[in-house]
């Protein structure tokens, strides 16, 4: 059951429906930043006040708690995002005078390491350079694609390479 005020239950509704209306916001966007905003306005009537009502230090204390109840960082983020969009509403609504969570920096995006390709795939990639396109197209491509395997450079290192480099070989 909600503990969040009724008040902030009908704002919360009308931000929502502000969204459909206004920025022709998805229902599953809509869904999730209900559910966000719900979940943030418990936490914050649990915690002595209210969404409307929360200051900086409130939405950042909320955002702590997401991160100590292991949420991933996408969570956080959209609920981040969530917040910073109905605080925006309602100053737009006149129903605040500032934004408590304008200044507030999400959780940034994990660094993943790239994926690599396993030796079966490399080998029908180079099979496919070698046996797709025309014959000056078909040299030049698996040139390409050997030296990438050879090298582990970066397709965008491979392209800015001047036409000396190639020449000195």
């Amino acid at each position: 059951m909600s503990q969040a005020s009724a008040d902030d239950r009908t704002r919360i509704s009308t931000f929502l429906e502000a969204q459909a209306a206004e920025l022709g916001a998805s229902e599953n966007t809509r869904l999730a930043y209900g559910r966000d905003l719900m979940d943030a306005a418990d936490w914050m009537t649990h915690a002595g006040s209210s969404l409307l009502e929360a200051d900086r230090q409130m939405v950042e204390a909320y955002l702590t708690q997401c991160a100590a109840d292991g949420l991933a960082k996408s969570t956080r983020a959209r609920r981040l995002s969530s917040l910073k969009q109905f605080y925006r509403f309602a100053f737009e609504e006149g129903w605040r005078t500032d934004n408590p969570a304008i200044q507030i920096k999400g959780p940034g995006k994990s660094k993943r390491l790239p994926k690599t390709l396993s030796e079966e795939d490399v080998d029908a990639l180079l099979a496919a350079a070698r046996t797709t396109g025309r014959a000056i197209d078909r040299l030049r491509n698996t040139c390409l694609l050997e030296l990438l395997y050879a090298t582990g450079m970066r397709v965008s290192e491979l392209v800015s390479l001047p036409v000396m480099a190639a020449r000195g070989l």
